[in-house]
């Protein structure tokens, strides 16, 4: 059985292993990281922990313990959020194992970082592996016994994956996407491309129906059967099932996939359609839904909203806002470099840091304890 330790354990996504992870294994929790931040489900995700037999505590020291440990599995932020939480684990798992530990990242990051924490981990004797999550809160909880579970998109070290698969398991789908240390980021991102496309889809048809059927407004009961009919049909898109239905049937714009996530990954799929050499117009929709996610943010500063929120801002009464921002902060440059740029400049200076585009080397070994 293995004995891990987590960090980010109490959020979303990685919170319902508690649940999944049952007392025959095949993993045993012994110590999870509970910096004390308080609010949303972090209460109930303590008292699973808990009861799967888990300690919590405060430090990323007293997490990785005395050489007790398998692995730590990490599930936080964004480049920026986790380039430190990887350098200092690295460092101390290396000072405490005797066997070689390992590092399981369930964060979405960008391939450059999964690629440097994978070279810098093997430099401190530890294994690193990023597995990003796709399938948002309700694929989490629901676990790999459910055919709606998340899935858990895998790459590199081929023998790490097999022995972490009946863990995979236990909390989702996973696949194995071959041994580059950035498939299982790129993989990610490419879903995003179809998630922010279909996104954009579904909003622009809820804005045009709300002008030409709705008296210019969002929500109603007609306006649900309306778009719950279309979307049965050739331009059907999950993000009417998933985001938009929760915001029309229930002026619900704050349950969903956190829009301070989901700009930065926005961005990251911007620059793997740039690196891909794909055309403008595929890189132009990752960048204009970042910018319009950049703007819901600076509009509404300290607001919790879901990326469907996106669908307020196109009706004609807050479209011109909206083109004003893009405008004025060169959402429709020429060169699409510049645009990405541009884009992550726009954001608050607190999701700006996490962002933290080009991740080398040396920024996990700034870290090091």
């Amino acid at each position: 059985m293995l004995k891990l330790a987590y960090v980010g354990g109490l959020g979303m996504m990685a919170g319902p292993a508690a649940v999944h992870l049952a007392a025959d294994g095949p993993a045993r929790v012994l110590r999870v990281q509970d910096r004390g931040s308080q609010g949303g489900t972090r209460e109930q995700y303590r008292a699973d922990w808990r009861a799967h037999g888990a300690d919590l505590v405060p430090t990323l020291q007293q997490t990785v313990g005395s050489g007790d440990l398998d692995g730590v599995v990490v599930c936080a932020g964004k480049n920026g959020d986790d380039v430190a939480i990887i350098g200092e684990l690295a460092g101390r798992l290396r000072a405490e194992s005797s066997a070689r530990p390992f590092i399981l990242h369930l964060s979405t990051v960008s391939p450059d970082f999964a690629e440097a924490a994978t070279t810098f981990c093997a430099g401190q004797q530890v294994d690193y592996v990023n597995y990003p999550l796709t399938g948002g809160p309700l694929g989490a909880q629901l676990g790999g016994a459910d055919p709606k579970g998340m899935l858990i998109l895998a790459s590199g070290d081929e023998a790490l994956y097999q022995r972490l698969l009946p863990l995979l398991q236990r909390l989702g789908h996973p696949r194995y996407f071959g041994g580059s240390p950035a498939a299982g980021a790129i993989t990610k991102l490419i879903g995003h491309h179809m998630v922010f496309n279909g996104l954009n889809g579904i909003a622009t048809a809820a804005a045009i129906h709300a002008d030409c059927f709705n008296q210019g407004r969002l929500g109603g009961d007609e306006q649900y059967d309306y778009l719950g009919f279309l979307n049965g049909g050739a331009g059907g898109t999950r993000q009417w099932d998933l985001a938009l239905s929760k915001g029309i049937a229930a002026d619900n714009w704050e349950q969903g996939f956190g829009i301070h996530h989901a700009v930065v990954d926005a961005v990251y799929a911007a620059r793997l359609a740039l690196a891909a050499g794909l055309p403008r117009i595929s890189i132009q929709a990752m960048t204009n839904t970042a910018f319009i996610f950049s703007y819901l943010l600076q509009r509404y500063p300290g607001q919790t909203l879901a990326t469907h929120a996106v669908a307020r801002e196109m009706i004609r009464s807050g479209s011109a806002a909206l083109d004003r921002f893009m405008e004025e902060r060169g959402a429709f440059g020429a060169d699409a470099d510049a645009v990405i740029t541009a884009c992550v400049a726009s954001l608050p200076e607190r999701i700006r840091d996490s962002a933290l585009l080009e991740v080398t080397i040396d920024h996990f070994e700034s870290r090091l304890p």
